[in-house]
């Protein structure tokens, strides 16, 4: 996770920040992106490009997750006696 930073107030997340929220290489961000499964960038200005904080906030919510609780720990794949 990253750390606190003084721009924590700010709507938009940076490349590096986006990384670190999902745990995507810049590379697959950027093909999720293309193919229209992942929150677009916003350009700001000529050299600076961010996310909207919102929206990948919201992807990050939309997608499943193991549930812990749910998963046998002693499972090795071949199934229950």
């Amino acid at each position: 996770m990253t750390n606190v930073s003084p721009n924590d107030n700010l709507p938009f997340l940076t490349m590096k920040e986006v990384m670190a929220l999902t745990g995507y290489s810049r590379t697959h961000i950027y093909r999720r992106e293309a193919a229209g499964t992942f929150p677009r960038r916003v350009k700001l200005g000529p050299n600076s490009i961010r996310f909207l904080k919102i929206d990948v906030w919201a992807w990050v919510k939309s997608r499943p997750y193991a549930d812990p609780s749910s998963e046998d720990e002693d499972d090795d794949g071949e199934g229950s006696p």
